[in-house]
């Protein structure tokens, strides 16, 4: 049961779609409901294919560039990492958003399926297996959906602080699990020498 869990939990952490919603809100506020409920599940609809994407063919594009696991757990760590401090740093900046586009930019990506989660994805694939990268991927996608359609809702009882403190405290669980992810990639290398 772990085995099914664990990598769910982990694409959560870094999907966030909690310490997201307000985000979604924001960029549709001024648009009706209904409008803004089908920019939502477009974009949730886009991220999960951009992830599985991902999932299918992330090894096939590692094998073409003669890219080892353990160089994109490295590489994937340090990417989290980097997106982490970048999050608690609050160096991120959100783009203009064009009413067209919304949903695929920033929505779907980067806020959702982001180089994090992106890693995250090839490496569930990578440990867990095809089957389990599919579900976490589509699990994910299913609780993420009504978190990111409650936006306002969840807006209102986090407030702008708790909504604040809950994105930090993730930033930093995606910090941690990046440095975990370079540390492995690193001693799994040091046996091979």
């Amino acid at each position: 049961m772990l085995d099914i869990i664990q990598p769910i939990v982990l694409l959560f952490i870094v999907l966030d779609p909690v310490s997201t919603s307000p985000y979604f809100y924001i960029l549709t506020r001024g648009i009706d409901d209904r409008e803004r409920n089908r920019i939502i599940v477009e974009s949730v609809f886009i991220a999960s294919l951009i992830l599985l994407f991902f999932v299918f063919g992330g090894d096939v594009f590692m094998m073409f560039m003669n890219i080892t696991i353990d160089d994109f757990r490295i590489a994937g760590g340090m990417i989290l990492l980097i997106y982490s401090i970048l999050g608690l740093l609050e160096i991120l900046k959100l783009p203009k958003i064009d009413r067209r586009t919304v949903a695929v930019v920033p929505m779907a990506t980067p806020l959702l399926a982001g180089p994090g989660a992106i890693t995250m994805a090839i490496y569930v694939k990578y440990l867990w297996g095809l089957p389990i990268g599919i579900l976490s991927v589509a699990v994910n996608s299913l609780i993420a959906l009504p978190i990111l359609l409650a936006g306002k809702q969840v807006l209102k009882i986090l407030g702008e602080n708790g909504a604040a403190v809950l994105d930090k405290i993730m930033s930093m669980l995606m910090a941690a699990y990046g440095v975990s992810i370079i540390r492995e990639g690193i001693i799994n290398m040091l046996k091979l020498l």
